[in-house]
């Protein structure tokens, strides 16, 4: 019975790879395929989408390097929908727009809080008559009770 099986499974895999093997895909029509694929005309592409379709059916070691590549680019590749939406002279553009943002953003804040003065309570003074005033009235909660900051 497993002999039979296998007899089976090898003439099924043998008519599936006659059947498949008339799409053959010739290495100059994906050789580049990644720099020539935006110019290709669409009957063209869908003929090349359509044979590596049937071929990637086979057992993928009988596919060579090239055809994986092609099949890659054309699954996953930066084509169509997605293709980066600007170019490297707009990334240059963006990043300079945010770093100029963040430096001034930053002196604005250097600025604000090197002319900021310090609120009165917050000096050693305040604090210590505070103390006494919380000692007076017996504000003790656990051990002692002190308002000074330190610096």
């Amino acid at each position: 019975m497993f002999r039979q099986l296998a007899k089976q499974s090898i003439s099924n895999v043998s008519k599936c790879q006659t059947r498949f093997a008339s799409t053959s895909i010739t290495p100059a029509a994906i050789s580049n395929l990644q720099g020539r694929w935006e110019k290709l005309p669409e009957s063209d592409k869908q003929n090349l989408i359509e044979a590596l379709s049937e071929k990637q059916k086979l057992p993928w070691t009988t596919l060579s390097l090239e055809e994986k590549k092609a099949a890659w680019y054309i699954s996953f590749g930066t084509w169509g929908p997605r293709r980066p939406m600007e170019t490297p002279e707009d990334s240059a553009k963006i990043y300079k727009g945010i770093a100029i943002g963040f430096f001034f953003s930053a002196a604005l804040f250097i600025a604000y809080y090197s002319q900021r003065t310090i609120p009165r309570t917050m000096n050693k003074e305040w604090q210590e008559q505070s103390d006494e005033y919380l000692a007076s009235k017996n504000s003790n909660p656990f051990s002692t009770y002190s308002q000074v900051q330190s610096k």
